[in-house]
């Protein structure tokens, strides 16, 4: 009997693949030559192009989230105070080709290139889901709206990290009240 190949084997294949030449590089072809299987058996794990994005953005999201979760703490948060606290995580170098990922959608998802359309509102809902009950504001109905705005914030200073460099996204958070004035990244 010949090797079974598993989910968490394409998936693991998939992950390194975005993670190497980004989202536009995975094929069901190039993940199953990565696995040394066919295509067929990868599209019995993930039947369209999008499932298998969308299950790459769940793995690489999560990892991100770790990361979030550590530097949050515990209990809800001020939006600014969770700024403050996330900002000098995904300001890593090793934050840096995650990030690139989510950019990436957002880009082409921008030009109406599918399946980046159909999966950024997805994976922005998730990631708001996700933000709100970190987020501690005095009237509960403004939570999601906050979520969204720190949301936007950090969207930002990541944008410029990416477009004008590390130097310049200190710039912009210390501008923000982010990191102190003196303080250098």
């Amino acid at each position: 009997m010949g090797y079974l190949h598993k989910r968490e084997d394409m998936l693991a294949a998939a992950v390194a693949l975005a993670r190497a030449e980004g989202l536009g590089a995975l094929s069901f072809g190039r993940v199953a030559r990565i696995v040394g299987t066919n295509d067929r058996t990868v599209v019995y794990y993930f039947p369209s192009k999008s499932d298998l994005m969308g299950a790459v953005l769940d793995d690489l999201g999560r990892e991100l989230q770790d990361l979030l979760v550590t530097a949050f703490g515990d209990r809800p948060l001020p939006a600014h105070d969770l700024l403050q606290r996330s900002w000098p995580v995904l300001a890593q170098p090793q934050a840096d080709p995650l990030i690139a990922i989510f950019f990436e959608i957002i880009g082409q998802a921008a030009v109406h290139r599918s399946p980046f359309d159909e999966l950024a509102p997805v994976l922005l809902d998730q990631w708001l889901t996700w933000l709100e009950p970190r987020v501690d504001v005095a009237d509960p109905g403004q939570r999601r709206d906050q979520a969204m705005a720190l949301l936007a914030q950090l969207d930002g200073l990541l944008l410029v990290r990416i477009v004008a460099g590390p130097a310049a996204a200190d710039q912009a958070a210390r501008a923000f009240g982010i990191i102190p004035a003196q303080a250098a990244m």
